[in-house]
């Protein structure tokens, strides 16, 4: 299975653009957005985005960010190939995936969660590890992907959730500054960056095998 990720596209529609044309140049199976898909706006910015992202003519899996509006965590789009994740299992190509939606950190945007709402989403879920993606907008606290140069934005909650169920792989954004790959455990964890900065990463996964690059929307 090859993941085609991106995240923060933050309503640039000049970035969502090249993410079709890049997602099938690089043979991608599944794309997955990891938040801020707009920029303070509600469903119907983010129906717009993840329209342009549709072309792609490949499914979307998708959770909403601290920018998207609090709708967006429970909103199901009707007329596109895109599921949100948030607080959901889904199965793609033999691979358990669950999302959680929404913000860590306090900056007085539109969807920040208290580490007690992570919790309650993440404890939903009993599925097996060895097969387990995990699409989150916050990335695991005290690490170098929720790093933004002066200080760690991301989750606790998602961190020991990682520690203890070691999934095989976490999608993740929200620190631009921490655009970067790593390892808690056995667990990859991918920030690909800001794609409204024109950055993407695409994440080849084969039995428990999880080879992931950074790479540009260009």
């Amino acid at each position: 299975m090859r993941i085609f990720q991106v995240s923060d596209i933050h309503e640039n529609v000049e970035s969502a653009e090249m993410i079709p044309g890049r997602a099938r140049a690089l043979s991608a199976d599944l794309i997955l957005i990891a938040g801020d898909i707009t920029h303070f706006g509600g469903i119907s910015e983010a129906e717009k985005i993840l329209g342009i992202i549709s072309r792609a003519g490949l499914p979307i899996f998708f959770v909403s960010g601290n920018c998207d509006s609090r709708e967006l965590l429970t909103w199901s789009p009707k007329k596109l190939n895109a599921i949100n994740l948030n607080g959901r299992l889904e199965f793609f190509s033999g691979y358990s995936f669950i999302g959680v939606g929404g913000g860590s950190g306090k900056f007085g945007t539109l969807t920040e969660l208290e580490e007690d709402e992570f919790e309650e989403v993440l404890n939903r879920f009993r599925v097996s590890p060895e097969s387990l993606i995990l699409l989150t907008h916050s990335p695991p606290h005290g690490t170098e992907v929720d790093f933004t140069g002066a200080k760690h934005i991301g989750s606790t909650t998602i961190r020991r959730f990682i520690e203890r169920v070691q999934p095989l792989l976490v999608c993740t954004g929200h620190a631009h500054e921490g655009r970067g790959i790593i390892s808690i455990g056995k667990t990859v964890v991918v920030n690909a960056g800001p794609a409204k900065n024109g950055f993407c990463a695409i994440i080849d996964v084969d039995g428990d095998f999880v080879r992931p690059e950074l790479l540009t929307l260009y």
